[in-house]
């Protein structure tokens, strides 16, 4: 194929730099046409369109625009250059296999005033940034924030379509007084249609900005309510950190708020789940608010507790811990403060 191959499809792109892409994403020759997101007066955007020689029509300056110029179901990729991009609306990212990259490396932990590449809003009202119902798509490398101060801005990211993976990236949501006591607010949301996502290595929540005060909220929230399979079915979280700041006891880190929050089962792999309170003056009762009566596994695996007295209170007998993660407290994988003397 060589480079007549990237001619003719219009990508612009050095062989090396397509390689990458097909290796980061997993799909090889089945990638798509490439679109890119850059700031108007960058560097970036003058090297794509004048070193580059990249078509106009592929060199957006917002996500919502990259998006709306990709076609479904052919594994187009947006392509994210290193910037904090204020979006005034909702962006609904609703076409199958198309996929977004961050290039501004694997730290998913900058907000908007320290980007790498950040995609947020400051606008209210805007119930989540990102509102993916496009199936099998792909997210790389890039934080997603709501920072709009209004009850209305509950999420960063609302997940209501199957088969989607997340690697690297960061969800900060209940950022602002508007938000941190709205028991509805989070920082993830997983919805009816949002089965089987794997998340590998993200950072869900935040602990430096507002102090969230709504009980039984949590910083990733499943709002599923459809009985009888419609989902969300068995996700997978390996790595992640979930961070909250809370300094009321009855806030949760993950909340299942009514039946049919989620089905299946959900499995937590490597994962720490920490609360912030200030001094560490106290903890929060329990890391999973599960009111879900439905039937559901919460499966823990090798997870760590830092500011929270149990994994959850309910005993409902559906959370589960893995016999690799050691019994202190009252439950395993929940830490305490090495206070007695060692040996020498």
């Amino acid at each position: 194929m060589g480079s007549d191959f990237i001619v003719r499809r219009g990508r612009g792109l050095d062989p090396m730099t397509l390689a990458w892409l097909m290796g980061t994403l997993q799909i090889g020759p089945g990638i798509g046409d490439v679109h890119f997101v850059c700031g108007v007066d960058t560097q970036y955007y003058s090297w794509l369109r004048d070193d580059l020689r990249m078509p106009v029509s592929q060199i957006h300056h917002t996500v919502t625009a990259a998006e709306d110029a990709c076609v479904a179901s052919r594994n187009d990729v947006v392509l994210v250059y290193p910037g904090a991009y204020d979006e005034a609306a909702e962006i609904d990212w609703d076409k199958a296999q198309t996929h977004l990259v961050g290039l501004g490396g694997p730290n998913a932990w900058g907000d908007y005033s320290e980007p790498a590449v950040c995609i947020y809003t400051d606008t209210t009202a805007v119930a989540q940034v990102l509102d993916v119902t496009g199936q099998n798509c792909q997210f790389h490398n890039f934080v997603v924030g709501n920072f709009g101060n209004n009850t209305g801005n509950l999420a960063a990211l609302k997940l209501n379509k199957y088969g989607c993976y997340f690697k690297n990236v960061g969800f900060h949501g209940c950022n602002t007084a508007g938000s941190d006591g709205v028991t509805a607010a989070a920082a993830l949301y997983i919805h009816d249609n949002g089965s089987y996502p794997v998340f590998d290595d993200c950072v869900i929540g935040q602990n430096c900005w507002d102090i969230r005060t709504a009980a039984n909220s949590g910083i990733l929230r499943f709002t599923g309510s459809s009985a009888g399979g419609s989902g969300p079915w068995n996700g997978t979280f390996n790595r992640c950190k979930f961070l909250s700041r809370a300094e009321t006891a009855t806030v949760a880190i993950v909340a299942l708020p009514q039946n049919y929050s989620c089905q299946g089962v959900w499995t937590f792999n490597d994962c720490l789940f920490s609360n912030f309170w200030t001094n560490h003056a106290d903890n929060l009762n329990q890391v999973f608010y599960d009111n879900d009566g439905a039937t559901h596994s919460i499966v823990l695996h090798n997870c760590t507790a830092v500011g929270v007295d149990e994994w959850q209170d309910a005993d409902a007998g559906n959370n589960w811990i893995g016999a690799d993660m050691p019994i202190v407290g009252v439950g395993g994988g929940l830490v305490a403060n090495p206070t007695a003397v060692t040996g020498s």
